[in-house]
Protein backbone atom coordinates (compact mmCIF):
# COMPACT_ATOMS: atom_id res chain seq x y z
CA UNK A 1 0.00 0.00 0.00
CA UNK A 2 1.50 3.39 -0.96
CA UNK A 3 2.14 6.02 1.71
CA UNK A 4 -0.76 8.41 2.25
CA UNK A 5 -0.85 11.97 3.51
CA UNK A 6 -2.84 13.02 6.53
CA UNK A 7 -5.25 14.86 4.20
CA UNK A 8 -5.86 11.67 2.25
CA UNK A 9 -6.47 9.67 5.43
CA UNK A 10 -9.00 12.22 6.65
CA UNK A 11 -10.71 12.28 3.23
CA UNK A 12 -11.12 8.51 3.55
CA UNK A 13 -12.92 8.92 6.89
CA UNK A 14 -10.05 8.49 9.35
CA UNK A 15 -10.32 10.53 12.52
CA UNK A 16 -14.01 9.78 13.00
CA UNK A 17 -15.84 7.52 15.41
CA UNK A 18 -14.76 6.20 18.77
CA UNK A 19 -13.41 3.02 20.34
CA UNK A 20 -12.87 0.11 17.98
CA UNK A 21 -14.35 2.10 15.07
CA UNK A 22 -11.82 4.92 15.23
CA UNK A 23 -8.85 5.06 12.87
CA UNK A 24 -6.10 7.67 13.32
CA UNK A 25 -5.36 10.32 10.72
CA UNK A 26 -1.71 9.21 10.54
CA UNK A 27 -0.66 5.56 10.21
CA UNK A 28 2.69 3.94 10.76
CA UNK A 29 2.49 2.65 7.17
CA UNK A 30 2.59 6.25 5.94
CA UNK A 31 6.29 6.48 6.79
CA UNK A 32 9.03 4.95 4.67
CA UNK A 33 10.99 4.25 7.85
CA UNK A 34 9.12 3.42 11.05
CA UNK A 35 12.05 4.40 13.31
CA UNK A 36 10.79 4.35 16.88
CA UNK A 37 7.13 4.48 15.84
CA UNK A 38 5.12 1.37 16.48
CA UNK A 39 1.61 -0.01 16.93
CA UNK A 40 -0.09 -2.18 19.50
CA UNK A 41 -3.50 -3.73 20.16
CA UNK A 42 -5.19 -1.54 22.75
CA UNK A 43 -6.68 -2.88 25.96
CA UNK A 44 -9.46 -0.30 26.01
CA UNK A 45 -10.29 -0.19 22.28
CA UNK A 46 -9.38 -3.65 20.94
CA UNK A 47 -7.81 -2.02 17.88
CA UNK A 48 -4.29 -1.22 16.74
CA UNK A 49 -2.92 2.09 17.98
CA UNK A 50 -0.38 4.05 15.94
CA UNK A 51 2.18 5.93 18.04
CA UNK A 52 4.79 7.95 16.19
CA UNK A 53 7.51 8.05 18.84
CA UNK A 54 8.74 6.20 21.87
CA UNK A 55 7.55 9.08 24.03
CA UNK A 56 4.04 8.82 22.62
CA UNK A 57 4.04 5.11 23.28
CA UNK A 58 5.16 5.56 26.89
CA UNK A 59 2.28 7.97 27.44
CA UNK A 60 -0.09 5.53 25.72
CA UNK A 61 0.86 2.87 28.28
CA UNK A 62 -0.05 5.24 31.12
CA UNK A 63 -3.44 5.86 29.52
CA UNK A 64 -3.99 2.13 29.09
CA UNK A 65 -3.48 1.54 32.81
CA UNK A 66 -5.57 4.47 34.07
CA UNK A 67 -8.98 3.28 35.34
CA UNK A 68 -10.64 6.61 34.45
CA UNK A 69 -9.62 6.55 30.77
CA UNK A 70 -12.32 4.91 28.64
CA UNK A 71 -11.18 5.75 25.10
CA UNK A 72 -7.92 6.75 23.42
CA UNK A 73 -7.88 8.39 19.99
CA UNK A 74 -4.36 9.06 18.74
CA UNK A 75 -3.36 11.29 15.81
CA UNK A 76 -6.69 13.12 16.01
CA UNK A 77 -7.31 15.48 13.06
CA UNK A 78 -8.23 19.12 13.56
CA UNK A 79 -10.67 20.94 11.31
CA UNK A 80 -8.56 22.47 8.56
CA UNK A 81 -10.53 25.67 8.06
CA UNK A 82 -10.44 26.36 11.81
CA UNK A 83 -6.68 25.93 12.11
CA UNK A 84 -6.13 28.06 9.01
CA UNK A 85 -8.19 30.86 10.54
CA UNK A 86 -6.27 30.61 13.82
CA UNK A 87 -2.92 30.63 12.02
CA UNK A 88 -3.96 33.71 10.04
CA UNK A 89 -5.12 35.51 13.20
CA UNK A 90 -1.76 34.75 14.86
CA UNK A 91 0.29 35.67 11.80
CA UNK A 92 1.73 32.15 11.61
CA UNK A 93 2.35 30.00 8.54
CA UNK A 94 -0.04 27.07 8.54
CA UNK A 95 1.66 23.64 8.25
CA UNK A 96 1.80 22.57 4.60
CA UNK A 97 2.79 19.59 2.50
CA UNK A 98 6.46 20.02 1.56
CA UNK A 99 5.85 18.69 -1.95
CA UNK A 100 2.49 20.16 -2.98
CA UNK A 101 2.56 23.19 -0.65
CA UNK A 102 -1.11 22.50 0.11
CA UNK A 103 -2.11 23.12 3.75
CA UNK A 104 -1.76 20.00 5.88
CA UNK A 105 -4.51 18.90 8.23
CA UNK A 106 -3.10 19.33 11.73
CA UNK A 107 -3.45 16.63 14.36
CA UNK A 108 -3.31 16.38 18.14
CA UNK A 109 -1.39 13.38 19.45
CA UNK A 110 -4.13 12.14 21.80
CA UNK A 111 -7.81 12.89 22.34
CA UNK A 112 -8.67 11.05 25.54
CA UNK A 113 -12.12 10.29 26.94
CA UNK A 114 -12.22 10.05 30.72
CA UNK A 115 -14.86 9.44 33.36
CA UNK A 116 -15.78 12.76 34.88
CA UNK A 117 -17.89 13.57 37.95
CA UNK A 118 -20.98 14.18 35.81
CA UNK A 119 -20.23 11.98 32.82
CA UNK A 120 -17.52 11.45 30.25
CA UNK A 121 -15.33 14.34 29.10
CA UNK A 122 -12.63 14.72 26.46
CA UNK A 123 -9.09 15.96 27.00
CA UNK A 124 -6.54 16.76 24.28
CA UNK A 125 -2.86 16.11 24.92
CA UNK A 126 0.20 16.85 22.79
CA UNK A 127 3.40 14.89 23.41
CA UNK A 128 6.70 16.74 22.98
CA UNK A 129 10.27 16.26 24.21
CA UNK A 130 11.05 19.11 26.57
CA UNK A 131 13.94 20.40 24.45
CA UNK A 132 11.59 20.97 21.49
CA UNK A 133 9.69 23.57 23.48
CA UNK A 134 12.56 25.97 22.84
CA UNK A 135 11.89 25.86 19.07
CA UNK A 136 9.91 28.88 17.89
CA UNK A 137 8.21 27.04 15.02
CA UNK A 138 7.13 24.24 17.35
CA UNK A 139 5.68 26.83 19.72
CA UNK A 140 3.70 28.42 16.87
CA UNK A 141 2.08 25.08 16.03
CA UNK A 142 1.35 24.43 19.68
CA UNK A 143 -0.33 27.83 19.96
CA UNK A 144 -2.60 26.92 17.05
CA UNK A 145 -3.54 23.69 18.85
CA UNK A 146 -4.08 25.48 22.15
CA UNK A 147 -6.46 28.02 20.61
CA UNK A 148 -8.25 25.32 18.62
CA UNK A 149 -9.15 23.33 21.72
CA UNK A 150 -9.86 26.44 23.78
CA UNK A 151 -12.50 27.44 21.22
CA UNK A 152 -14.15 24.06 21.88
CA UNK A 153 -13.85 24.30 25.67
CA UNK A 154 -11.76 21.13 25.76
CA UNK A 155 -8.80 20.84 28.11
CA UNK A 156 -5.50 20.81 26.20
CA UNK A 157 -2.02 20.31 27.56
CA UNK A 158 1.56 19.43 26.68
CA UNK A 159 3.12 16.25 28.07
CA UNK A 160 6.92 15.93 28.08
CA UNK A 161 9.14 13.12 29.30
CA UNK A 162 9.15 14.81 32.70
CA UNK A 163 5.42 14.10 33.18
CA UNK A 164 5.59 10.40 32.32
CA UNK A 165 6.55 8.05 35.18
CA UNK A 166 9.26 5.81 33.74
CA UNK A 167 8.84 2.81 36.03
CA UNK A 168 5.08 2.68 35.54
CA UNK A 169 5.32 2.92 31.75
CA UNK A 170 8.07 0.27 31.62
CA UNK A 171 6.02 -2.10 33.77
CA UNK A 172 2.95 -1.71 31.56
CA UNK A 173 5.06 -2.19 28.45
CA UNK A 174 6.24 -5.51 29.89
CA UNK A 175 2.64 -6.53 30.64
CA UNK A 176 0.99 -5.18 27.53
CA UNK A 177 1.25 -8.22 25.27
CA UNK A 178 -0.16 -10.54 27.95
CA UNK A 179 -3.61 -8.99 28.32
CA UNK A 180 -5.85 -10.85 25.89
CA UNK A 181 -6.56 -14.61 26.21
CA UNK A 182 -5.15 -15.14 22.71
CA UNK A 183 -1.85 -13.72 23.94
CA UNK A 184 -1.50 -16.84 26.10
CA UNK A 185 -1.87 -19.41 23.30
CA UNK A 186 -1.49 -22.34 23.17
CA UNK A 187 -2.75 -22.23 26.76
CA UNK A 188 -6.52 -22.67 26.99
CA UNK A 189 -8.81 -20.77 29.36
CA UNK A 190 -8.97 -23.89 31.52
CA UNK A 191 -5.16 -24.06 31.58
CA UNK A 192 -4.97 -20.42 32.59
CA UNK A 193 -7.46 -20.87 35.45
CA UNK A 194 -5.57 -23.89 36.75
CA UNK A 195 -2.19 -22.17 36.55
CA UNK A 196 -3.60 -19.01 38.12
CA UNK A 197 -4.90 -20.98 41.10
CA UNK A 198 -1.54 -22.67 41.65
CA UNK A 199 0.39 -19.43 41.25
CA UNK A 200 -1.87 -17.54 43.65
CA UNK A 201 -1.45 -20.23 46.30
CA UNK A 202 2.31 -20.04 45.86
CA UNK A 203 2.45 -16.26 46.07
CA UNK A 204 0.25 -16.11 49.17
CA UNK A 205 1.98 -18.93 51.09
CA UNK A 206 5.60 -18.85 49.88
CA UNK A 207 8.50 -16.48 50.45
CA UNK A 208 10.13 -17.55 47.18
CA UNK A 209 10.41 -15.18 44.22
CA UNK A 210 7.73 -15.20 41.53
CA UNK A 211 10.36 -16.43 39.08
CA UNK A 212 11.01 -19.48 41.24
CA UNK A 213 7.32 -20.08 41.98
CA UNK A 214 6.48 -19.87 38.28
CA UNK A 215 9.32 -22.24 37.37
CA UNK A 216 8.15 -24.76 39.97
CA UNK A 217 4.60 -24.46 38.63
CA UNK A 218 5.82 -25.16 35.08
CA UNK A 219 7.66 -28.28 36.29
CA UNK A 220 4.79 -29.54 38.44
CA UNK A 221 2.17 -29.12 35.70
CA UNK A 222 4.39 -30.26 32.84
CA UNK A 223 4.27 -26.90 31.06
CA UNK A 224 6.65 -25.28 28.64
CA UNK A 225 9.16 -23.12 30.52
CA UNK A 226 7.83 -19.58 30.88
CA UNK A 227 4.14 -20.54 30.68
CA UNK A 228 3.35 -19.77 34.31
CA UNK A 229 5.24 -16.47 34.20
CA UNK A 230 3.19 -15.49 31.14
CA UNK A 231 0.01 -16.22 33.10
CA UNK A 232 1.36 -14.12 35.99
CA UNK A 233 1.82 -11.20 33.61
CA UNK A 234 -1.76 -11.73 32.39
CA UNK A 235 -3.10 -11.71 35.96
CA UNK A 236 -1.35 -8.41 36.70
CA UNK A 237 -2.37 -6.84 33.37
CA UNK A 238 -6.03 -7.71 33.92
CA UNK A 239 -5.88 -6.60 37.58
CA UNK A 240 -6.73 -10.08 38.80
CA UNK A 241 -3.61 -9.56 40.90
CA UNK A 242 -3.22 -6.06 42.27
CA UNK A 243 0.43 -4.99 42.35
CA UNK A 244 2.02 -1.62 43.00
CA UNK A 245 3.38 -0.78 39.55
CA UNK A 246 5.35 2.18 40.84
CA UNK A 247 8.08 -0.33 41.67
CA UNK A 248 9.97 -2.22 38.92
CA UNK A 249 8.35 -5.58 38.25
CA UNK A 250 11.65 -6.94 36.98
CA UNK A 251 13.19 -6.59 40.44
CA UNK A 252 10.07 -7.87 42.20
CA UNK A 253 10.20 -11.06 40.18
CA UNK A 254 13.60 -11.80 41.66
CA UNK A 255 12.26 -11.28 45.18
CA UNK A 256 8.97 -11.97 46.93
CA UNK A 257 6.12 -10.43 44.91
CA UNK A 258 3.86 -8.35 47.15
CA UNK A 259 0.22 -8.50 46.12
CA UNK A 260 -2.12 -5.77 47.31
CA UNK A 261 -5.03 -8.20 46.87
CA UNK A 262 -6.06 -11.30 44.90
CA UNK A 263 -9.44 -12.91 44.19
CA UNK A 264 -8.72 -15.40 47.00
CA UNK A 265 -7.61 -12.83 49.58
CA UNK A 266 -10.05 -9.96 49.03
CA UNK A 267 -12.75 -9.50 51.67
CA UNK A 268 -16.37 -9.07 50.69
Amino acid sequence: MPNKTVNQRVAEGCGQGTGTNYQPAIWIADFSSTGTSTQSLGWKTNRLHHCLSGLEFRYFYILEWSPIVVDIREQFPLDLSSTQDIAADCGFKHPANTNTKDPNQMTTDFLITIKGKIGEINQARTIKPADQLENSRVLEKLEIERRYWAERSISWGIVTEHEIPNILSENIEWLHNSYYPQDLAPLTERDVRHIATELTKGIVTSVNSLKDIAGECDDRLGLEPGSSLLVARHLIATRSWLVDLNYPLSSQFRTTLKLLSTPSTEKN
